[in-house]
């Protein structure tokens, strides 16, 4: 049983190999059985290994001592990310999927990195994790290059490098972590840490390792990268890099939290201001864009600062938010992005202003997304309500911090007041192409979201160990409360949006150049060092 962590990891990449090596036509089916094995082993292995200690589940080859050899380990958190990727490919293979028809080279890739992925989650060796993080990054910038355009080609590369300095902070942090502690075994550094937390040498650690993470999860100044990959990448690509791979960053966060636990830095405060100018820039720019796609990238990114406020906060209610809305926002974003991607293949044209009539056309693909865009703006009785209610609702309405956030979700709100124009109109399409799988796709994502909204408390139990029951999903003051928000909404949209004045358009053309880009890595970098410099004079 101890080696299911290793099957889930390799039987994926194992089989992207023979897929790649055999190309047969009928190929995408060993794609589906090999996601039928791991949800198999994913399932039965959580089951076993639930009520075990953390230590208990930890799987170390070659049977060295503890702290010395290569190990996994995994606990709620980390199989609940499991889940999610698991299903997330399982939507994807699905969406991807067409009768006697397989795109080999791709297959091989979303496969590989679905072994690469499942290996940085469920990792125990901070060396591995860097190596999984680096992997993870490589796939990706295949597969956003994967069309090979001109465009499509210099965001890929601007996505690589841009990453790449991120892994190379994270990997001089992890020099400094084993110099001082003679080990790179997370739990073993976990509990040295105490013995250690006044040395400035562990403080640069932690610095350099959270600003490489906070380029993987496209956080305020470092997010640059994101609204370029997602322009170039196919619909499923932008699916899972939006749906996943940035959440892998925030999920490294969480881990790197506990490592550096003992140490008892305090830092909420300012990734409180890190996530609420993510959360506020993010929403602004995604407002301004025509392109749905670069819509729903920019509104990733505000999302992203929201789950920073929840899982960087020491209040243990904002911070269960926080990880909850986590896998809302992956879910939603993954049904949002593959809408998106069958409207722009329905009605050749990624532009707002140019599509018209989607419900007239594509009626369960609008029911579908329409759902995902209630559930992204809070609306009672979907998933999206109960994560943002227990972060909002975690600070005083008092509270300058509580205003910030709700204004970031009236943001988020008139953003897709924009983007729902798209639905209204007469039908313009005469042929329709047959997308009968792609639409089933959109409404398992649907009806997910609709099941957490509802079943929230025995999930949050389930999975995370964490009590919801506080949050009520249908209430007189919470449906107030969201009609408030699309009242203000549509206000906004109508009055500073819907013209598209100078401003506006001048905010669309806004781009960073690599070369800023780098520079203001390194900004955020001495921002942080300041920071911790600060705390320790303190």
């Amino acid at each position: 049983m101890l080696l299911f962590p290793v099957y889930i990891i390799m039987i994926p990449i194992l089989s992207s190999i023979f897929i790649y090596l055999f190309k047969h036509k009928h190929m995408h089916w060993m794609a589906f059985f090999t996601q039928a094995v791991i949800t198999v082993l994913a399932i039965v292995y959580f089951n076993h290994f639930q009520p075990l200690s953390f230590e208990e589940t930890t799987f170390t080859f070659g049977n060295y001592a503890r702290g010395i050899g290569i190990s996994l380990a995994n606990d709620n958190l980390s199989m609940s990310f499991v889940f999610l990727a698991i299903f997330s490919w399982w939507m994807v293979f699905l969406y991807t999927y067409r009768k006697g028809k397989t795109d080999h080279t791709m297959l091989f890739f979303l496969m590989y990195l679905q072994g690469v992925f499942l290996g940085f989650l469920q990792t125990n060796d901070l060396f591995n994790l860097f190596v999984f993080f680096e992997l993870t990054t490589i796939i990706v910038t295949i597969l956003i290059a994967y069309k090979k355009s001109g465009s499509v080609l210099r965001a890929a590369l601007y996505y690589l490098l841009l990453n790449t300095s991120g892994v190379l902070a994270f990997l001089i942090g992890i020099i400094f972590i084993y110099n001082v502690f003679g080990t790179i075994n997370m739990q073993s550094v976990t509990e040295m840490m105490v013995h250690y937390k006044d040395y400035n040498v562990i403080r640069f650690a932690f610095v350099l390792m959270l600003a490489g993470v906070s380029v993987k999860a496209a956080l305020f100044p470092v997010f640059t990268w994101l609204p370029k990959a997602h322009g170039a990448a196919q619909a499923h690509i932008s699916a899972l890099l939006s749906g996943l791979i940035v959440k892998g960053g925030l999920y490294l966060f969480i881990r790197l939290n506990d490592m550096f636990s003992a140490a008892e830095y305090n830092y909420s405060d300012f990734f409180f201001v890190i996530g609420a100018v993510t959360a506020i820039v993010g929403i602004v720019f995604a407002i301004t864009q025509v392109d749905i796609k670069q819509m729903l990238a920019y509104s990733t990114i505000s999302q992203v600062g929201l789950i920073l406020v929840g899982i960087s906060s020491s209040d243990p209610n904002v911070f269960s938010g926080g990880v909850l809305h986590i896998f809302n926002h992956a879910l939603f974003k993954i049904l949002l992005f593959l809408g998106a991607g069958v409207i722009i293949k329905v009605f050749k044209t990624k532009y707002i202003g140019e599509i018209r009539g989607v419900m007239r056309t594509l009626p369960g693909v609008s029911i579908a997304m329409i759902i995902a865009m209630l559930s992204i703006t809070g609306a009672p009785l979907l998933n999206g309500f109960i994560s943002k209610s227990i972060i909002l609702y975690g600070f005083e309405n008092t509270d300058i911090r509580y205003w910030i956030l709700f204004i970031s979700n009236i943001g988020t709100a008139t953003l897709f007041v924009k983007m729902s124009q798209i639905f209204f109109g007469e039908k313009r399409i005469t042929y329709l192409m047959k997308i009968p799988v792609q639409s089933t796709v959109l409404f398992i994502l649907a009806l997910v979201l609709i099941i957490i909204g509802n079943f929230y408390i025995p999930i949050g139990r389930g999975f995370f160990g964490i009590d919801f029951q506080a949050i009520q999903a249908l209430s007189l003051g919470a449906l107030f409360d969201y009609l408030v928000t699309l009242t203000l909404a549509f206000t906004a949209y109508y009055f500073l949006i819907r013209k598209d004045a100078k401003p506006v358009q001048a905010m669309r053309h806004f781009t960073v150049s690599f070369e800023t880009a780098n520079m203001l890595f390194i900004a955020y970098i001495v921002l942080l060092t300041s920071y911790f410099v600060l705390l320790a004079l303190l």
